[in-house]
Order: C-alpha cells, then sequence, then structure tokens
C-alpha cells in the first residue's frame, strides 16, 4: 500500500467529517445505535449504553484536550453543593470495615459473591448505578489485616446462577469491527431469524439487538457457558470465579489438608452450571475439569515459609485480593470485587512505637503526640462498567458506575489534621483499564473538577457572609501547589537502598526527585494558540529526548501509579498550617497511552471540542487543618529511617552472581558454567475498534473461504482482515532476537500450554520485557487519499517514527494516528521483582532509562512502541505453576497471560544462557547490545498476529504472513 497523492489541503470529504465528527463526540467505532453486549477494548462509553465508543485502541475511552485550561479561562460554573471544611463539624472519611483472623480464631473469613439487586439500592455511596456483584453486598469488600506469620483463611462461596452466554468456538470477528458489507448481511439474516423480517426492508438494521442470533449466524458453532469445562480466551463465563491474592509470596499450590492457596486456575462454579452439565446427557460434562470446583472453595494462606530449616515471616506490606478467573476477571473486578489485604509485621512495629509508643495501636484512631493513624485510599477508576455477560433476558446486563470512587465513596470525604500530625497512607490504584495510570500527590487549598477542568476554591469573608467562588488553575499552577509527601514502600514492599554495599530499608524524601526541573506536559500556550494545540505540543515536548522523559514521567512530590501498583506514603500536616485545606488529588497521567495525543489530533483536525469524555483526575479527599498544633512538635520523618527494622533475605537486591549457574546446574541444563540465567518475553496486541485496514491476500481468501465473515470480510468488493473478536493481545515467551531474529507468533493463554517458562527453584533469572503494540498513522481522508476495503474508522496503516508522523500531521491535520497503543502493566504473580529499568522510547525510537533507581515492583508498565523493562526476579521457596500477565484485565481475559513453572529439576529449566546481563547504570545501547530491540516491522507483524493454542479455540491469525505497509516518499 503506497501513497503518491498529491500534497495541499481541501476541506475534508464528507467520510472524513464523519470521522472526525465521531472521533470528537465518542462515536468512531460504529455506526450502530446501540453499545454491543461485549464492550470494546476497555468497556463503555461514557455516553452511556446508547453510544458506541470511540475508535480508542488498547485503552479505553479517547482522552480529552485537557485537564485545565492553558488560554482564555472559561467562565466559572456554580460551586454547587461543595461542602465548606471549615464549616464541618467533623471529619466524614470513610473506609471499608476491617477483619482480623486474631478475632475469629480459626474461622474463616466469609466473602460471598453475590449478584446485587436490579435494579436495587447502591452497594455503596460510590455507586449511584449500582455493581453488578459484590463480596456480601458491599463494595469494596473488607478490608484484611494479618499478622506475617499468620494463617489466613477465606471461604469463597460463589451465589451466582447459571452461566448462560453464548460463547464462540474458534475463529471469531468482533461484531462491533466487521465491515459494512458483512454487517448489514449477518444483521439481515439475524432479524430475519428473530422477526421473520423482509431482508430486503431498507429500514436501519442494528446487529446488537440480536446477539444471540447474530452469534448463530457468523459463527456457527458456539457453546453455553456452562458447558466449558476449562479456560478459553475472551469475555465469556462471567459467573465463574475465583480468588487471587495480590503481592503475596505464598505456596500457589494446594494445602496438605485440602484448602488452596494462590491458584489463579481455580474455578469455582456456580451450582446451576454443574447441574446443567449433569442433565446434558453429555459423558464428557459428567465430571469436572481440572481446577474446577462447585459452590464454594476453602483458602488457607500460610504467610510464613521455610527457608533452610528456619521459618521467615512474609514481608510485612499493602496488598490486596480480587476474583482472577480467566474470562471474568475484568467484570468482576470492574464491579468492585476487591479489597485491601494488609500484612502487618516488624516494619509497622517500629513506625508505630517511634510515633505512639505502642507495637500495634488501632491504625484507625489517632494515637499518641502525633495524632498518628493509617489510612487507606482505594483509587478505582470505575467508569469503565462491568458485562454480566450471563445475566438472561429479564436483568440488565451493563452497568455504569461512577467515574471514580475511593474506597467506594464519592464526592471527596473530609480528613482533619491538627497542625504537625504524621499520618500514613496505604494508597491502591485498583483501576482496571488503560485509562487508570494516575499520579498521586497532595495540593496545597481546596480544587473541585467542573466542567471537565480543575478549580480552585476561593473563600472570601467571614461568618454568614463567607462565600466561596472557583478560579480556574492550569497545570503548571498545579505542579506548584504540590506538598511534600515521604514515600516508605512500593507495592507493598518497604523502600530498600545500597549503601557501601549493604541494603538496608528507606524512606524516600519525593520533593527531591527531579527537583527544580520543569515538567514538559505542562508548558503554557504560546501567544494566539489554543488550547487543543498547545496540549498536543507539549504532549509531544515529552517524548523529544531522554531528558524531557526523565522530567514528565518522574516529578517532585508525586508517585506514579499503573494498575494495581500500591504506595505508602507519609503526609505531615505543617505547622503553619492552622486554618488550611489541602486536596488529595489522584490526576490522570496521559503519557502511558497514545489515546490522548490521538483525541487532541481529532480535536484539532475537527475543530470540535472533546469535552465529551471527561478526564479521569480524581479528588481523593480533602485534608482540614485546624487546632493546637500536637504535643509532638515538629517531627523529621526522615529520621524514621534509622528505626527501621533489617532486609529480609527475601528482599535483598538480586545481585549479578545469583544470575550465574553453578557448574553442577550446568551439567544438567546444558549451559556453560557461570553464566547467566535469563530470558526475553514480549507483549502485543492491538484493540479492534482501532484495528488497520488490511486487505486479504487473493490466494488467501480463495484458499480459505469458510473463513469468510470469520477472519476476513468483503467491503466494497475487497477482501480485508476482520479485527478478531479477542482482539490480538498476546504474548511471545520467546522473543530473544539475538537466538532468533525472526521470532514466531505471540501466543494466547491456555493453562498447559508448552511454551511456557520454566524456572529452577532457589534460582535468580534476569529478565526483558518488550512491548511491541505499535502507533501506527495513516491518511483519514479517504477522498483524496483512496483506500479500497477501509471502513469506518479503519485506515490503510503506515510504519514510521512519532517524530515523522507528528511531521506530517502538522503539515495537514487529516494524516494522524489511526491505531493506538498502551504501555502493558505487566504483573508476576507469587514471587516480586527488583526492576532495574523502565526504557521509553523518544520520537526517534531510541531508548531512555525513566527509572531513577532499581527498586521492588509487582507490577511494572512496559512502555508501548518497543519500550523495555529489565527485571530480576528470585524463584524462591515454592515449586508450582503461576501467572505472568497485563493488568488491563480485559487484554487478560482476551488471553494476554501465561504459565510460569517452577521446578526442582533443572534439566527442565529452560532459561537462556548468557555471558552478560544488564546493569542498572549502563547505556542504552549497552543493553540493546545484550538484548536486541525490535525494529518496527516485527513490531508489526508480532502486534497484529497469534497463535490461539487452546483446543476449543485454536486458531493461527490472520493465517498469511503481513505485508509492512511503507509511505511512498513525495
Amino acid at each position: 500500500m503506497s501513497d503518491d497523492s498529491s500534497k495541499g489541503k481541501r476541506a475534508p470529504s464528507p467520510d472524513r467529517r464523519d470521522f472526525l465528527k465521531w472521533g470528537a463526540t465518542g462515536v468512531a467505532a460504529s455506526l450502530a445505535a446501540c453499545a454491543p453486549p461485549i464492550p470494546p477494548e476497555d468497556g463503555p462509553s461514557p455516553e452511556g449504553p446508547n453510544t458506541p465508543p470511540a475508535a480508542d485502541g488498547a485503552n479505553g475511552g479517547q482522552s480529552s484536550a485537557a485537564a485545565t485550561d492553558q488560554t482564555a479561562p472559561p467562565p466559572p460554573p456554580e460551586v454547587g453543593d461543595l461542602v465548606d471544611p471549615e464549616l464541618m463539624r467533623a471529619e466524614n472519611w470513610q473506609e471499608p470495615w476491617t477483619w482480623r483472623p486474631d478475632h475469629w480464631p480459626g474461622a474463616p473469613l466469609e466473602l460471598n459473591l453475590i449478584r446485587n439487586q436490579n435494579p436495587g439500592p447502591s452497594p455503596s455511596p460510590g455507586n449511584p448505578a449500582p455493581a453488578i456483584f459484590s463480596y456480601n453486598g458491599t463494595s469494596p469488600g473488607p478490608t484484611v489485616r494479618v499478622r506475617n506469620d499468620d494463617v489466613l483463611k477465606i471461604r469463597v462461596r460463589n451465589t451466582l446462577p447459571l452461566n448462560e452466554q453464548q460463547t464462540q468456538v474458534g475463529p471469531s470477528p468482533d461484531p462491533v469491527d466487521m465491515t459494512l458489507d458483512t454487517d448489514l448481511e449477518v444483521c439481515r439474516l439475524a432479524e430475519r431469524e428473530v422477526r421473520g423480517g423482509d431482508p430486503d426492508d431498507p429500514r436501519p438494521c442494528n446487529p446488537f439487538f440480536f446477539p444471540e442470533q447474530l452469534l448463530k449466524v457468523i459463527h456457527p458453532e458456539v457453546r453455553p457457558g456452562w458447558s466449558l469445562k476449562g479456560h478459553v480466551n475472551g469475555q465469556h463465563a462471567t459467573h465463574v470465579t475465583n480468588l487471587h491474592l495480590h503481592g503475596l509470596h505464598v505456596d500457589p499450590v494446594a494445602n496438605p489438608d485440602g484448602t488452596h492457596s494462590d491458584n489463579v486456575l481455580l474455578r469455582i462454579l456456580p451450582r446451576a452450571d454443574w447441574e446443567a452439565r449433569k442433565a446434558s446427557g453429555d459423558p464428557e460434562l459428567q465430571t469436572l475439569g481440572d481446577h474446577e470446583h462447585v459452590g464454594e472453595l476453602e483458602y488457607a494462606l500460610r504467610l510464613s515459609f521455610e527457608r533452610d530449616d528456619v521459618v521467615m515471616p512474609h514481608p510485612p506490606g499493602t496488598h490486596w485480593y480480587h476474583p482472577h478467573s480467566h474470562g471474568s476477571t475484568h467484570d468482576q473486578v470492574a464491579s468492585g470485587l476487591a479489597g485491601f489485604l494488609i500484612v502487618e509485621g516488624d516494619v509497622d512495629e517500629a513506625i508505630n512505637l517511634a510515633l505512639t509508643g505502642e507495637s500495634r495501636p488501632d491504625p484507625e484512631t489517632k494515637t499518641g503526640p502525633y495524632d498518628y493513624r493509617e489510612r487507606l485510599m482505594l483509587i478505582q477508576r470505575v467508569f469503565v462498567g462491568s458485562v454480566d455477560l450471563d445475566a438472561g433476558q429479564r436483568r440488565n446486563n451493563l452497568r455504569f458506575p461512577p467515574l471514580t470512587a475511593v474506597n467506594g465513596v464519592r464526592p471527596a470525604s473530609l480528613m482533619r489534621m491538627r497542625p504537625g500530625a504524621v499520618e500514613r497512607w496505604r494508597v491502591l490504584n485498583g483501576s482496571v483499564d488503560g485509562s487508570g495510570t494516575k499520579r498521586f500527590m497532595v495540593l496545597e487549598g481546596q480544587y473541585v473538577q467542573r466542567d471537565n477542568r480543575m478549580w480552585r476554591v476561593v473563600a472570601e469573608g467571614e461568618g454568614d457572609d463567607r462565600r466561596r467562588r472557583l478560579e480556574p488553575v492550569t497545570l503548571e499552577e498545579l505542579e506548584q501547589a504540590k506538598l511534600p509527601l515521604y514515600q516508605l514502600s512500593f507495592d507493598g514492599i518497604t523502600l530498600v537502598t545500597e549503601e557501601d554495599g549493604e541494603a538496608r530499608h528507606t524512606i524516600k524524601d519525593l520533593s527531591r526527585q527531579n527537583a527544580g526541573t520543569r515538567n514538559p506536559f505542562t508548558a503554557p500556550a504560546e501567544e494566539d494558540e489554543d488550547e487543543a494545540r498547545a496540549r498536543l505540543r507539549a504532549y509531544e515536548a515529552c517524548f523529544r529526548d531522554g531528558d524531557s522523559l526523565r522530567r514528565c514521567f518522574v516529578r517532585p512530590n508525586e508517585v506514579y501509579l499503573g494498575n494495581a501498583n500500591r504506595t505508602d506514603v507519609f503526609f505531615k500536616a505543617p505547622l503553619d498550617a492552622a486554618g488550611k485545606t489541602f486536596t488529595v488529588f489522584a490526576q490522570e497521567a496521559h503519557v502511558h497511552t497514545d489515546n490522548f495525543q490521538g483525541q487532541l489530533q481529532i480535536e484539532i483536525a475537527s475543530g470540535v471540542a472533546a469535552a465529551f469524555r471527561p478526564n479521569f483526575d480524581v479528588v481523593a479527599g480533602y485534608i482540614h487543618v485546624s487546632g493546637e498544633p500536637v504535643e509532638g512538635g515538629d517531627f523529621d520523618v526522615l529520621g524514621l529511617r534509622d528505626q527501621l527494622p533489617p532486609v529480609p533475605p527475601l528482599l535483598q537486591p538480586v545481585k549479578e552472581e545469583e544470575l550465574r549457574a553453578p557448574p553442577e546446574e550446568a551439567l544438567h541444563t546444558g549451559a556453560d558454567a557461570g553464566s547467566a540465567r535469563t530470558r526475553v518475553i514480549s507483549y502485543s496486541g492491538t484493540g479492534g475498534a482501532v484495528f488497520p485496514s488490511i486487505p486479504v491476500p487473493e490466494e488467501f481468501a480463495s484458499a480459505h473461504p469458510e473463513l469468510e465473515n470469520l477472519v476476513w470480510g468483503v467491503q466494497d468488493g475487497v477482501a480485508v482482515l476482520l479485527p478478531n473478536l479477542t482482539r490480538t493481545m498476546a504474548i511471545n515467551p520467546e522473543f530473544d532476537l539475538a537466538r532468533n531474529p525472526d521470532p514466531e507468533l505471540p501466543r494466547k493463554f491456555m493453562p498447559d500450554d508448552p511454551e511456557r517458562a520454566r524456572v529452577l527453584v532457589n534460582t535468580a533469572e534476569e529478565w526483558v520485557l518488550y512491548n511491541n503494540s505499535q502507533m501506527l498513522w495513516g491518511h483519514t481522508d479517504r477522498e483524496r487519499f483512496p483506500q479500497p476495503g477501509s471502513y469506518r474508522g479503519h485506515f490503510y496503516p503506515y510504519v514510521m517514527s512519532r517524530a515523522e508522523g507528528q511531521r506530517r500531521f502538522w503539515e495537514d491535520s487529516e494524516f494522524m494516528v489511526t491505531s493506538k497503543a498502551s504501555d502493558h502493566p505487566f504483573h508476576l504473580h507469587i514471587n516480586p521483582m527488583w526492576v532495574m529499568r523502565i526504557e521509553v522510547p523518544d520520537e526517534r525510537g531510541e531508548l531512555h532509562n525513566v527509572l531513577p533507581e532499581p527498586r521492588w515492583m509487582d507490577t511494572v508498565p512496559i512502555p508501548r512502541n518497543g519500550g523495555r523493562v529489565v527485571i530480576r526476579t528470585r524463584f524462591d521457596d515454592f515449586v508450582g505453576t503461576w501467572v505472568h500477565h497485563c493488568h488491563i484485565l480485559l487484554h487478560e481475559d482476551m488471553g494476554m497471560m501465561q504459565v510460569v513453572e517452577c521446578t526442582d529439576r533443572a534439566e527442565d529449566a529452560n532459561y537462556h544462557p548468557r555471558p552478560e546481563v544488564a546493569r542498572a547504570d549502563a547505556a542504552d545501547e549497552a543493553v540493546s547490545a545484550i538484548y536486541p530491540k525490535p525494529s518496527p516491522e516485527i513490531m508489526f507483524r508480532q502486534s497484529l498476529s497469534f497463535v490461539d493454542p487452546n483446543e476449543l479455540g485454536h486458531q493461527v491469525y490472520p493465517g498469511f504472513e503481513l505485508e509492512v505497509p511503507r509511505l511512498a516518499e513525495e
């Protein structure tokens, strides 16, 4: 596909005007009049159930132009019912109720998974439209606080009804993104089947009115959800569940007494599923599948573990629990099925003693001379609705919770502190989709969200004459308003630093990270420059070079939190702050996807403001400081570092010598003695809404007529590739380009897939993670640049650098990003990761490390467009299987997950031996010399192809080698 069209600008054709209009109003992905039964990549549109989402890639709804006005200030909105914190008598901060095992000796925590009333009341103040599911009727679930040498017992009971959904088997197209010709044909057939209607009826036809009939027309091989005995890829079996203890280092296999530990392959079926199987008469369904259980399951998490005949307590930290049954994970967690899991231990006791004089005070009560207490903040961007695919015809199966809830509560709650008071906040980003990444901070002053902007509350007058008004603020003003924060931990692990070769726990003064630097993203508008252009230029400036990237990703007095990340921070109310109000703020990050750039381009090209899509900034709460200063005076938070206990063996930094295979191991593996254990893994894929328009080779279409309307369809007489129902989300466990410069296709999840990482227990490995999800560019004016076979928001794609694409856009705005990518948050179960490097590509594709120093994490974003992450991890203590996956949970449901097998037989390990490994302080070129990075051509093929090895869903997609499109030189 080449382009030899002339340059120049003219009015866009009606086709392009429609695309731009839809892109700017949330309707670029489909001509349908209502949302599909299966949501697009990250859920339904903000417009509601009757507005399909915009073309948004792997990352959910389009980003709006800006959080703040950088040009002329808009007229201020009404203050409304905003509470004046100075006039409130008591704080109204709320947290989930707490359950402790030592308060209920021998008894388990009962987690009953229920389907809420329909329409019914809200399960929490944060959900004016009720969530579909909950634990025991509340959302979030109870907070679990457990000692680090205890046994945590949990009984999960599945009270949900039958899985009714019809599930496709084998190759299946995304009905939202089939071609127009195919849509019309299958819709007429489905409508005729349901209504007996005239197939030549000229009235508009919407396929989403007939989801089950549509499935039978486009894919006659479907099975009811209750009949599926194992995991398949795609959203299915919404009423099957299990439990994952996110962040715990515990045995993943069953316990000797028959209870279970952290095994996400378990499937707890509704009792109705088992009854339906028995009544079916099918011999294959008369027995349960591997890992299947009916109705309920007993979990027993043994937090302490033995090492060299020594009992080791679990390191203390802030973790969480949520369901993890493949196919239903997104919908269940998006519905609020999650809760805090706090492991208490020596770090907590040291801090408590220093601040209160007690080792175990009530964490929710202000204690001691500094009014010390803990607060929990579960920030969940729950804008993306959950879908009960098995609800049946009499129930509403699509729910729209509020944009964001904190501890299930909206609007923002109030905290009261005295001057000098010190608090520890345990913050969890429980968001599930690609728009959930946050920058956590505290702002001086009171701020609110109105009209898709941030405003400062200005109070005037006293007593009965007190009045308040709102002033707009810029991003730069928000940056300058941040107050000091002190970070204790990340992902539930107390920070570790090395001093003179010795590891010790530490506390980080966040005011010092990139202090005195300017964030390119907050640059103000130039004279006479409108807001959209200013924001787009600022966004592009972030990717200019390594310095810009580091200044954009790492800012003073804030913590960058992706999906599933946690942080513990200390906040100290200033001694001179009496009478002042502060805002706890989680600002939506934009640099982790291409959505923001794509939306701004549409707005500039169309001239239509993109106010339809709200920013997902979160005002998590307010702090009002009043009263006399605390008795303890001015506490030095950093002085707590000297009180912290030693770093346990599990959390010592992973040294290079630990990666080296000793001679005895090398004899069994065939590696050279002393070589390092390494492997390279890639994540890749794109969403259906932004899938590029790719003509299918005539020979392939002729050879595979059985795949018409399943893998390929006809548009305007041209055979084109159809977006797959499960998207192209997949993982390549053998992406080592030094060993194989022409890698095999990535693979979707299968529990017993032989293509998996096999690691040796009680050893360490270095893993390099690449993200092949790739932004693509293209012409959007089909009148000037004909694209036979393209349709709706699907355009011919071109592979080029960000810099080249941006140059072309500013020359002629019809040329823009047409396929957008997202960073994939990589989560490894059971063992934490010592993250060495997070390398983001600049506008030319060169990689730059933005991680200031190595740290422990259990979920790390892999930057898109060929970004790279280097981790080291120990596979200590436990033999068995667990998984790694993307924590954009719909990506996981679609197949972006793979099994890790830990063995005690050296001959079974399949790591790649290397003489050299990466260093945290190495130049990026030096790391690329050891672990070659992919070319744009390799990323293109990897991101649009996959193998699904499942027996039921087996397919090789697309089935032919993709030709990498190039834009002809002009």
